[in-house]
Order: structure tokens, then sequence, then C-alpha cells
């Protein structure tokens, strides 16, 4: 009778020994399993911030790569007009008809020494000389990509005229000699890219006929 008795107690024993195992076994997979989603979590988080600022690098680069496109377009549109306003002072056209008003943007600064020429070159920059104040009609178009719905503009200024230090430039009549002296104008143009967000504006300074 002891002999059953104490291996009934063993089995009990072994019994409750082995649940208690199942269960610290039971216990550490749970853990372990919780554990695992926290770092799945965090690895998911830095990922997706990654993501987010590759999106923002992405669109900045893309604003940054049309802007410079805008700025090229506006440049480009700007020399084409300059190079329009050059050849109206070219013979043999006509002369022009410079006025201190500035009909048909044709401005006479010839005045020397002038203390407050007309335009001022302060004024020349903004935007409300250019949408108030008289400038060239539009000679060039065609140009696309939204531009001829806002096509450039210009200016002459009238510069007053000046004797070359050359001497090749006098001509003897006679008795008399005339000192062919040179006449120079400024040429401001204004131009916009693809949109009028973008604004260009050149200034050049031609002398007619050209001095030494």
């Amino acid at each position: 009778m002891k002999a059953i008795t104490s291996s009934l107690v063993y089995r009990r024993m072994s019994i409750v020994i082995d649940k208690h195992s199942r269960r610290r076994q039971i216990n550490s997979c749970q853990t372990q399993a919780g554990v695992v989603l926290v770092i799945s979590l965090i690895i998911l988080l830095l990922l997706t911030i990654i993501g987010l600022f590759a999106m923002q690098t992405t669109a900045l680069e893309e604003k940054m790569a049309g802007n410079l496109r805008d700025k090229n377009l506006a440049f480009q549109t700007a020399e084409v007009e300059l190079r329009a306003a050059k050849n109206t002072l070219d013979p043999p056209n006509p002369p022009l008809i410079f006025t201190p008003a500035g009909t048909g943007g044709l401005y006479l600064d010839d005045i020397p020494n002038s203390p407050n020429p007309i335009p001022t070159a302060t004024a020349i920059l903004t935007d409300t000389f250019w949408s108030s104040e008289p400038h060239s009609v539009p000679t060039v178009t065609g140009l696309g990509n939204r531009i001829d719905d806002n096509p450039p503009v210009y200016i002459i200024q009238k510069l007053p005229e000046f004797q070359p230090p050359s001497a090749s430039n006098a001509v003897v009549t006679g008795t008399n000699i005339i000192v062919i002296k040179c006449k120079p104008y400024k040429i401001t143009v204004r131009a916009t890219g693809g949109t009028t967000n973008t604004v260009v504006v050149l200034q050049s300074v031609v002398v007619v006929p050209p001095c030494p």
C-alpha cells in the first residue's frame, strides 16, 4: 500500500510540475510575440518617416527645376526682344522720335548731367512703371510656353551725345572740321517666363554710329 501511495503522489507532483512548465512556455511565447509587434511598429514608423522625407525632397527639387526653367525662358525672351529693339535704331529704318513723355516708349533723356533722368533706374524695376508708363508695342510673338499671353516690352532712352577721343570721326569740309558725335541709347527690356511671377529686366547701351 505504501508503494502504491508514493507512486500516486509522484505522478501528481509530476503532473503539477508539467502544468507549470507549460504555463511558463505559453507566457514566454506571448511575451516574445508582443516584443516582435512593437519592433515591427517602430520599423514601420521609421520607413514612413523616410518615405515622407523623400517625397518632400522630390517635390522641392521639382519646384526648383520648374523655377529655373521659367527663369531661363524669361531671360531668353528678354534677349530676343532686346535684339528687336536694337534693330529699330539701325539704318535704313526711319529715325525715331523721342519725347520727354516717352511716347511709344521712346524717352528723351539727352540733357547733359540731368539730376533727375526720366524714367529713373529705380522706377524701371517696378511693375507699376510697366503697367502705367508708356512702353513699346510688343514686336516679338509666337514664342509659345504661354509667353504670348504676356509678351515682352521695352523702352529706349536717348542719352546725351558725346565726342569720342579718336580723331577718325572728324570730317573736313573745306575749312571746317565737323566732328561726328556718338549717340548713345539705353534699351531696357522687361520679359516674363511661363508664369507672370518670373520677371527678367535687361538693359543695354547702344551707340549709333558705332564709336571706337
